[in-house]
């Protein structure tokens, strides 16, 4: 799976967890035993050891998967917050052609601290299956929760809702029955969304809603489905209007509620959107998603001196927290090359570098606004150089870096060499058996103009491949490059 580059535009995000049908294993019930072939980080965890004394977050990933890795950076602060009230976070991985023991070690080990939390390697991939099929769930990352008398107490996307859902189970206040209510509803409504069936999903969110009034996807697609795919304008501010009734000490979700009426790309939610971005300002004026809808909304409304007054406030009360610097200058980011957000964004992303000067995402970040936004291309060239080097042997990182270099439109095939630079080392990291690495290597190859070489790796990029899906693509990329060839 290729991983893009870290977005510099602001998305709606629901859960990547779907489900897959009726679920055997629900809230409430005992969870499996974790089968894991090799503790790569950390003590082992036994799930019947520790039953009475700890609570265990036990997330599914893989090396391949983006989501997987802008969910690392959370989860080793909810090990940090939670670790000494007896919380537990293990990132369980299976092992398939693009993720062996040997890459996650490797990956593992160039994060350091910055993945500080326990990680086990299942082999035979029997944790997984059990969890995610008997759960309903098929989507990484999906973070499991066992609570102290070994049950399964909240299952989902792990960005979406596990930190409240911890500090209640800490606290002694979790529901479990009302979390299992709210499970298995959020199933059907995952289940009509996925079949288009929206005015069921939107029945589906309003009874999570009046389950549970603050639930952030509950709000989040009940909103978007009445200014999208419903398009029903009336309902959509009254449902605006009454999350600013209910939601009104929650910063956050007041943001997002706000975020998805400017998405819905109608000036009459705008009055709207303003007072519940002015009341999340309020509640948390040093919280970087609040601060990215407050600039959005003032740049749709045409007040960009305003905006980007409130850029340069939140950038100076962001300063110390590298990753909330860097999603604001992907908001900042302007297509417009002479624009002050650009230098704005640019300052931001340095920021960001100077408070954490070994993640690697904050120089990628700062090479895509160099390249696609300002046109920089001798900075561009250094920040990506800079990156490479960086990224070390995290050969998923490298890969994504290359494909995005030969693929994206906004580059405008500029940075063909640096993407042979990437993938090569990407090649190298996972010693030449990973087809996805292959696969853009080879397209690296054709682009510098050594078609042979093109060919024979993309030869071995479809002997490798374990997806059939992905089979056409590759053979069609053998033809284009077989062709140029002759």
């Amino acid at each position: 799976m290729k991983r893009t580059l870290v977005a510099l535009v602001v998305v709606l995000s629901l859960s990547t967890a779907s489900p897959a049908g009726a679920a055997a294993l629900s809230i409430g019930d005992a969870a499996p035993p974790l089968k894991i072939t090799e503790w790569v980080k950390g003590d082992p965890v036994d799930l019947a050891a520790v039953r009475g004394k700890r609570i265990v977050v036990m997330e599914i990933w893989a090396t391949w998967c983006g989501p997987c890795l802008s969910s690392i950076p959370h989860l080793t602060e909810l090990q940090h917050r939670f670790g000494s009230k007896g919380v537990t976070v293990v990132g369980v991985t299976s092992r398939d052609e693009n993720n062996t023991l040997e890459q996650v070690r490797s990956f593992v080990a160039d994060r350091g601290e910055r993945m500080d939390f326990t990680v086990g390697f299942d082999r035979e991939g029997i944790t997984e299956r059990t969890y995610m099929e008997q759960t309903g769930q098929q989507g990484i990352p999906t973070a499991f929760v066992i609570d102290r008398q070994g049950r399964l107490a909240w299952i989902g996307h792990p960005l979406f809702g596990l930190q409240e859902a911890l500090a209640e189970m800490v606290a002694g206040t979790y529901d479990m029955q009302l979390a299992r209510k709210v499970f298995e509803r959020s199933n059907q409504l995952n289940q009509a969304m996925m079949s288009g069936r929206f005015d069921e999903a939107l029945r589906h969110a309003e009874q999570i809603i009046r389950l549970k009034p603050d639930h952030a996807v509950g709000w989040e697609t009940r909103l978007f489905l009445l200014t999208g795919p419903l398009g029903q304008p009336e309902q959509a501010l009254a449902a605006g209007e009454e999350a600013l009734r209910v939601l009104g000490d929650r910063a956050e979700l007041l943001a997002s509620v706000a975020r998805i009426l400017l998405a819905g790309d109608s000036e009459r939610y705008h009055g709207l959107a303003t007072r519940l971005v002015t009341r999340a300002v309020e509640l948390a004026p040093r919280e970087g998603a609040v601060r990215r809808v407050q600039f959005s909304l003032l740049i749709a409304q045409g007040r960009e001196k305003e905006a980007l007054r409130v850029a340069e406030q939140s950038i100076d009360l962001l300063r110390g927290t590298p990753a909330a610097l860097t999603e604001l200058a992907g908001t900042l980011a302007s297509p417009q090359p002479d624009s002050p957000r650009n230098d704005l964004a640019l300052r931001a992303i340095e920021l960001a570098i100077a408070a954490e000067p070994a993640e690697p995402a904050h120089l990628e970040s700062k090479f895509y606004l160099l390249a696609a936004f300002q046109s920089d291309r001798s900075a561009a060239e250094a920040a990506g150089r800079l990156f490479i080097d960086q990224a070390g042997s995290d050969a998923a990182a490298l890969n994504s870096f290359a494909w995005q270099l030969l693929t994206d439109p906004a580059l405008g095939g500029r940075y063909h060499r640096l993407a042979l630079l990437a993938a090569e080392r990407a090649n190298r990291s996972s010693s030449g058996r990973n087809w996805e690495v292959l696969d853009t290597l080879a397209l690296a190859k054709f682009e510098t103009g050594a078609v042979a070489e093109a060919v024979e790796l993309q030869k071995q990029a479809i002997a490798r491949c374990d997806n059939p899906q992905a089979l056409p693509s590759l053979k069609q990329a053998l033809a284009r490059f077989q062709a140029e060839e002759r």
